[in-house]
């Protein structure tokens, strides 16, 4: 009779678990926005291709990644151009401010090939790398 009870129970312990297991799973998946995740005060640089423009600003994160996420259609291409406000051509692409206030350019992410993105073409200087480098090195064993 002990042992009739117990199945029922042991049963009802299970599907619980399992429920709640999905729960957390599925909840984690893409249920929230990630904009929302982005601060509203975070700001972004940006910067136009356009010879006779040539404008370089920040704008704000969440209207940058809104901005892309509606005219990217197709994931592996490159990043579309958003219009620029200066000049209203669509030609305005991410960008970096150089850390080393010494220069300070805004370039184009990416403008050192097959380096670190924020790598400035001008003083070679990397955020990116020094953070890395300044990583406390972990040690195996």
């Amino acid at each position: 009779m002990e042992e009739s009870r117990k199945k029922p129970i042991m049963i009802a312990v299970i599907v619980v678990c399992l429920g709640v297991a999905a729960f957390i799973t599925f909840r984690g998946r893409g249920g929230g926005d990630a904009l929302d995740d982005i601060p509203g005060d975070a700001m972004v640089w940006v910067k136009c291709n356009n010879p006779s423009c040539n404008a370089e600003y920040e704008m704000n994160e969440r209207e940058y990644r809104k901005l892309m996420r509606e005219q990217l259609f197709d994931p592996d291409a490159p990043s579309p151009p958003l219009t620029c406000e200066k000049c209203g051509k669509p030609s305005l692409y991410a960008a970096v401010k150089c850390g080393n206030p010494a220069c300070g350019i805004v370039f184009f992410k990416g403008a050192v090939p097959n380096d670190f993105e924020d790598r400035c073409p001008k003083c070679k200087v990397s955020k990116m790398e020094e953070e890395r480098k300044q990583r406390p090195q972990g040690g195996g064993g």
